[in-house]
C-alpha cells in the first residue's frame, strides 16, 4: 500500500445483499383513514348523548324532581356554614329551572327548604311518590305530609337536611 493512503472497508449496511431502503411513513392518511379515526368516534358519542336524552325525556317526573332534590341535597352538604344565604339559595334554586321555585335557606346549615309551585296533579301525586322521603348522606322529606293526592295541591315543600 501507497503511504498516507487508507484502505476504505466498506460497512456492513452498503454491502449486505440484504439491504432494503427504509420505508417512512405516508404523511397524509387517506380519506378512509380519516372516516375511521374522526367520523367513527364522533357518530359513537353523538348516539350516546342521543340515547341518554332520550332516556331523561321518557323519566316521570317524580323522578326527575327526586334527581333534582338529590343533587341540590348534596350541593347544600357541600357548602361551608359560614355560606351567605343568597348563595345558598342561588346554588339550590338553579336545580329546578323547569320549575317555579322558592328556596329558603333561613334555616342553613341545619336545613333548606324548597318549595315547587304551580305542580299539575299528576306531576304533583308523582312527586309525592318518588320523593317523599330520601335518606342518604342527606335526609330530604316532604313537609307537612298530609293530603297526597294532590287534588288541591299546587305546591309541595321539602326539607333539604345535610
Amino acid at each position: 500500500m501507497e503511504e498516507g493512503v487508507k484502505q476504505v472497508t466498506p460497512s456492513m449496511w452498503v454491502s449486505s445483499p440484504h439491504t432494503s431502503a427504509v420505508k417512512t411513513p405516508r404523511v397524509e392518511p387517506s380519506a378512509a383513514a380519516l372516516r375511521r379515526r374522526v367520523l367513527a368516534p364522533i357518530l359513537v358519542a353523538t348516539i350516546l348523548f342521543a340515547g341518554y336524552e332520550a332516556y331523561l325525556a321518557l323519566q316521570s317526573p317524580g323522578k326527575i324532581i327526586r334527581r333534582d332534590l338529590t343533587r341540590a341535597g348534596t350541593e347544600v352538604a357541600g357548602l361551608p356554614w359560614s355560606t351567605p344565604r343568597a348563595h345558598v339559595q342561588q346554588s339550590v334554586s338553579r336545580h329546578f329551572s323547569g320549575y317555579g321555585t322558592t328556596v329558603d335557606p333561613a334555616g342553613f346549615p341545619t336545613f333548606v327548604k324548597v318549595t315547587l309551585h304551580d305542580l299539575d296533579p299528576e306531576v304533583c301525586r308523582d312527586a309525592y311518590r318518588m320523593a317523599e322521603r330520601i335518606e342518604g348522606e342527606v335526609v330530604i322529606e316532604i313537609e307537612g305530609r298530609g293530603d297526597m293526592t294532590c287534588h288541591d295541591r299546587k305546591a309541595i315543600t321539602w326539607r333539604i337536611m345535610p
